[in-house]
């Protein structure tokens, strides 16, 4: 560890794309030194950004479909990048999903407290009315109950060649 911890450790990004396919906006390639430079891994008050434990997280759990918003879209090949030079050999697949939105301007947000998947199961919704009404609210389906292996089947669907996503 530096001497001086008020700085924030970055991951050189040399030059070179990143390349994968995301099941619901199709082939992707970028390019992680251009989009952004040096990625932080460790900011300067000493907390793990969101882009290294995200891909070393998911690469030590065995993670391999990822889905998650279309705003974190670009972040993507930066995530590739950090689990391969952490010894991934092959990326997880992802799914990036329209965002569900509270208002035609604002997100849904954890950060903002929104209701989240614990608010909804202390409600008493199961597991499978979770997951369908994700499911319906980024709209791959219109049942209100389905279970994670039917979503994923879904997302898959929805990528197959000939569909609009």
């Amino acid at each position: 560890m530096p001497a001086d911890d008020d700085v924030a450790w970055r991951l050189v990004m040399d030059p070179g794309e990143e390349r994968f396919t995301d099941l619901l906006a199709g082939p992707q390639a970028q390019d992680p030194s251009v989009q952004c430079g040096d990625v932080a891994i460790r900011d300067r008050l000493g907390n793990w950004t969101y882009q290294f434990v995200a891909s070393v997280d998911d690469f030590l759990q065995g993670i391999d479909l990822v889905v998650r918003g279309a705003d974190l879209l670009a972040s993507t090949g930066r995530q590739v990048r950090i689990a391969r030079l952490a010894g991934r050999e092959q990326p997880a697949t992802f799914a990036h999903h329209p965002l569900v939105m509270k208002t035609n301007t604002q997100k849904l947000s954890k950060s903002d407290r929104d209701t989240g998947v614990a608010d909804l199961r202390a409600a008493g919704w199961t597991a499978e009315r979770v997951i369908g009404g994700a499911a319906r609210a980024i709209g791959i389906a219109s049942r209100p109950d389905l279970s994670a292996r039917e979503a994923i089947g879904l997302v898959a669907t929805k990528a197959s060649p000939g569909t609009s996503c």
